[in-house]
């Protein structure tokens, strides 16, 4: 049985076996990278479908100009005039880039933040939030490179007010960028320094600070409640 007052080692996942009390289980490092990728991955393409209606109209609102004619006026009002004028389908255009990165990106940012962690852990004099703050920054910046292209793609086809029938597919339209402006900044990686500062900047390398003092929180509440345990001896396991 592991200590509960530690931190869990690389390969560690938690086995219940009360309701009050958690211990570590043992799992090797290739089926806990699996179970990871597998579990975020379903987690994206749940989040992916429940909310991507939200993310074509975020663009429109984007891309628009003051004095647009039929400008959208409002999220309601956006979303009323999509589904009339170019069909309830429309409301999903461009979905299926991020459904396809969506496994390798996840695969990118457990396997990247665990090495650049390795890496930084080795500056001994660093303390741990900043660890976790650079890994994850890092790890973040080098997913943006994975779903860039991905998201170019994307926005490509939200930003076309045509019926989702009319439109050319993802592989069509990604063929055509790459051959007039290929793949550097003014072709498929178009807009790469703003996905690095979404990406590195705030979504992960905050994520993960947090992450950490949740675990030291949930760790923290383990150890009191084993005490707890410890004080009622007659309590069921």
């Amino acid at each position: 049985m592991c200590d509960i007052q530690g931190e869990l080692k690389p390969g560690q996942a938690v086995m219940r076996v009360s309701p009050t009390l958690s211990f570590p289980k043992e799992h090797g490092k290739v089926k806990l990278a699996v179970m990871q990728m597998v579990s975020g991955s379903l987690a994206g393409l749940t989040d992916i479908c429940l909310l991507y209606p939200l993310d074509v109209m975020k663009t429109r609102f984007q891309l628009q100009r003051p004095g647009t004619p039929n400008a959208y006026k409002s999220v309601r009002h956006c979303f009323s005039t999509i589904y009339r004028s170019e069909g309830f389908l429309s409301l999903y255009k461009g979905i299926l880039p991020p459904i396809m990165v969506e496994t390798p990106k996840r695969a990118t940012k457990f396997f990247a933040f665990e090495q650049y962690k390795a890496i930084v852990s080795q500056w001994e004099t660093l303390p741990q939030p900043c660890v976790f703050l650079l890994a994850g920054f890092l790890s973040g910046c080098t997913e943006a490179f994975v779903v860039n292209p991905f998201e170019t793609v994307k926005v490509r086809l939200q930003s076309e007010r045509v019926a989702f029938a009319a439109q050319q597919n993802a592989f069509t339209l990604a063929r055509e960028i790459l051959k007039k402006d290929g793949f550097g900044l003014r072709g498929l990686n178009k807009g790469l320094t703003a996905t690095i500062c979404r990406h590195g900047g705030i979504e992960y390398s905050f994520s993960s600070f947090i992450g950490l003092y949740c675990r030291k929180l949930s760790l923290s509440v383990q150890h009191s409640l084993g005490r707890s345990k410890e004080s009622y001896p007659g309590t069921p396991t």
